[in-house]
C-alpha cells in the first residue's frame, strides 16, 4: 500500500480521477500531433433526417433500458462473481446493449457513425492500453492509500473482469452512436454539454438505490465536467478503440485502488 503521496494526504478518488484522465488526454494529443495517420482528419457524419435517427436512437436505449431490467432479474444468462462465467457476463453484456448497437447497422450507416474505425486498429488499442496504464501509474500515486501500480493493474486486467471490460466497450460504443447523431440535429458544443450531463444524471438512480449521501451526487457535476473535456478529445478522434481501454481502467479504480 502506498503512504502519503506529494499532495500530503492525497487527493479524493474524483480529484485523482480527474488528474489521471487529464493527464491521459493530454499523452493522446501528443500521440495524435505526431501520429496523424492514426487519427485522421474527416468530416462528421451527415444525415438526411438527423431527428430521425435519433428517434431511432431512442427506441434503442428504451429497448436496452428493457433489456437491463431482465439482467437484474436474472433471466438472461446465468453468471455469478467467477471467472468461469466472464465469458457469459461478456454476451449478457453485448446482449443488453445490442438494441442500439444494432440502429447503425440497422440502418446501413457503417462502422464509422459508431466511431469504430477499422484500420490500424491494433495499434490503437495498444496505444489505448498504454495510456490507460499512465493514467493508473498518476491515479495510485496520486490518492492516499492506493494499492502499488503493479499490483492494480494486475486486478485490473484480470479475466475475472471480462464482463466489465465488454461492458465499457459497450457503453462508449453507445454514446458514440447517440453523439453522431445528436451533432447533427443540434450541433457540436451542444452535443457535447447535452450528452455530458445526460450520462452522468443517468447514474442517479442507481445512487439513490443503494443511499448514495448528497455530497456523492454533487460529485456528478464534476463528472459532467469531465464528461465535457472528454467528448472533446473523444469526437476529435472520432474512435472508441483507444479510449475504450482508459475508460475501463479507470472505472476499476473504485474497486482496485481505494484505500484499504
Amino acid at each position: 500500500m502506498n503512504g502519503p503521496t506529494m499532495f500530503g494526504n492525497g487527493l479524493s478518488h474524483h480529484g485523482a480521477l480527474l488528474v489521471g484522465y487529464l493527464l491521459a488526454l493530454i499523452v493522446w494529443d501528443r500521440i495524435a500531433r505526431r501520429q496523424p495517420n492514426l487519427w485522421p482528419a474527416s468530416d462528421a457524419p451527415g444525415f438526411a433526417h438527423p431527428w430521425r435517427e435519433l428517434g431511432y436512437c431512442a427506441l434503442g436505449i428504451i429497448a436496452v433500458i428493457g433489456a437491463g431490467q431482465l439482467y437484474t432479474r436474472h433471466w438472461l444468462l446465468p453468471t455469478n462473481d467467477t471467472t468461469a462465467t466472464q465469458p457469459l457476463e461478456a454476451i449478457n453484456q453485448l446482449l443488453i446493449f445490442s438494441p442500439l448497437l444494432a440502429v447503425p447497422l440497422i440502418r446501413r450507416q457503417g462502422f464509422r457513425s459508431m466511431w469504430l474505425p477499422m484500420h490500424r486498429v491494433w495499434q490503437r488499442v495498444l496505444i489505448g492500453l498504454v495510456i490507460s496504464l499512465i493514467a493508473m501509474l498518476a491515479f495510485v500515486n496520486l490518492r492516499a492509500g492506493a494499492e502499488r501500480w503493479i499490483d492494480v493493474v494486475r486486478d485490473v486486467y484480470h479475466p475475472q473482469n471480462l464482463g466489465n471490460f465488454v461492458q465499457v466497450l459497450c457503453e462508449d460504443v453507445a454514446i458514440a452512436i447517440v453523439f453522431v447523431r445528436m451533432r447533427a440535429a443540434i450541433g457540436l458544443l451542444w452535443s457535447i454539454m447535452l450528452v455530458a450531463v445526460l450520462f452522468a444524471a443517468a447514474h442517479i438512480p442507481a445512487m439513490l438505490s443503494t443511499g448514495a449521501s448528497l455530497n456523492e451526487i454533487l460529485d456528478l457535476a464534476m463528472d459532467a465536467g469531465l464528461g465535457i473535456v472528454v467528448l472533446y478529445f473523444l469526437q476529435r478522434s472520432s474512435d472508441v478503440w483507444w479510449f475504450w481501454l482508459l475508460h475501463f481502467a479507470m472505472d476499476m479504480m473504485q474497486f482496485y485502488a481505494i484505500p484499504r
